[in-house]
């Protein structure tokens, strides 16, 4: 019973979801997740770790990168909160933006902080509509 609580709390979070949704695709590491999620490093770092903690990631070192991704088999309650939220407009944005920092910002590096840095300028000029972040990844809905 334990166990599902504090799993349902470190799900509880918009961040953390969205995250695992991405690393449901695929393997990234912290600087495409940065970019996307328009979120800092150290709030993006201490969210991977809640969520590693909990024993829904897996991780692996690459020289001076960690690379992460969901779980193989992640408990049934995680995989049906990733199905239902999966649909939402907001994380298919996310995923469209993974794919677009990746093929047309990152250019096979691994981790370029000038390529988030652009990434995100360029996501500022090109507006998504209704909904931005701030400096910490917080929504505000205009």
């Amino acid at each position: 019973m334990i166990k599902h609580v504090r799993t349902l709390r470190a799900l509880a979070d918009e961040n953390r979801l969205r995250l695992l949704l991405l690393l449901r695709r695929r393997e990234l590491f912290v600087c495409q997740l940065m970019a996307v999620l328009k979120l800092s490093q150290p709030l993006v770092s201490r969210n991977l770790a809640l969520l590693d903690r909990e024993g829904l990631l897996d991780s692996r070192r690459q020289g001076k990168h960690v690379f992460y991704r969901l779980k193989k088999d992640p408990p049934r309650l995680v995989s049906v909160l990733l199905d239902i939220t999966a649909a939402d407009e907001w994380f298919d944005r996310d995923r469209r933006n993974m794919e677009l920092f990746c093929r047309d910002f990152l250019g096979g590096a691994e981790c370029d902080m000038r390529a988030v840095k652009a990434f995100i300028q360029f996501q500022g000029k090109n507006k998504n509509g209704g909904a931005k972040y701030g400096k910490t990844g917080q929504k505000r809905v205009y």
